[in-house]
């Protein structure tokens, strides 16, 4: 039978606070024909996308929607485009009661998030850590946010930053963790990515490496600065969110 990794989404203790909501709605000049000044119909392709974040649903026939704050969990948006009949499953953590909208990504399709007050596109940052003292130092690990990578040991905690990736890629994040080994020629390899060294440092743009095992993956929407702490513990094999 496969092993599934245990994954923890740790949150503070349930603590005392006033209700309060984010609000999410969807890019309102889209479609906008400046030169005629008048709104045009969307293509299928857009229209037919939809988003549900914890239960409430957002498409571009509806309101914009109100989601419950809560600081001690994180939260789960499904969304599906045109032609799909399968939700793609996005973990975010709605902190505070900012306003945020999804703008459509021409390049790419899908869809970039921005903070509504700024109009900026929110920037990924996560810290991957190694929680065992006992770590076995043979063993390499490789923590990824987006098309950017970093090697994960107890001594390295640097803040991995977006990287080597192109300016219309969106801001929702594929994010996998693995232990990894090197190899030698392309038969032996089984994946490649830009790696991150320092921040003095050029990356490596074709970093190739060979999967042992991979203990995380998942996509990821960052809605503030803040980074996303990953942990993992290799002496339960377990990974912990905070």
């Amino acid at each position: 039978m496969k092993k599934i990794l245990t994954i923890i989404l740790y949150v503070l203790p349930a603590v005392a606070f006033s209700q309060e909501f984010a609000e999410f709605s969807l890019d309102s000049s889209l479609g906008w024909n400046f030169s005629r000044q008048e709104k045009q119909e969307l293509p299928d392709y857009i229209l037919d996308q939809m988003w549900i974040i914890n239960g409430n649903k957002l498409t571009y026939d509806s309101e914009r929607i109100r989601v419950e704050v809560d600081p001690n969990r994180f939260d789960t948006l499904l969304y599906k485009g045109r032609g799909r009949q399968e939700f793609d499953t996005i973990i975010c953590n709605i902190t505070e009661a900012g306003k945020y909208q999804f703008v459509y990504n021409e390049c790419c399709g899908a869809f970039n998030v921005q903070d509504e007050a700024s109009g900026k596109f929110i920037q990924g940052k996560v810290i991957y850590k190694i929680a065992s003292e006992t770590q076995d130092t043979s063993k390499q690990y490789l923590g990824t946010l987006g098309e950017t990578a970093i090697m994960v040991n107890g001594n390295h905690n640097d803040t991995l930053e977006v990287e080597c990736r192109s300016a219309m890629s969106p801001n929702v994040y594929h994010l996998t963790f693995r232990q990894i080994e090197n190899c030698n020629d392309t038969l032996d390899c089984d994946g490649y990515t830009c790696l991150h060294l320092d921040d003095t440092s050029e990356p490596i743009w074709e970093f190739a490496f060979k999967t042992v095992s991979k203990k995380m993956d998942f996509l990821y929407m960052p809605l503030s600065s803040k980074p996303l702490i990953i942990i993992y513990d290799p002496a339960f094999d377990k990974i912990i969110l905070k």
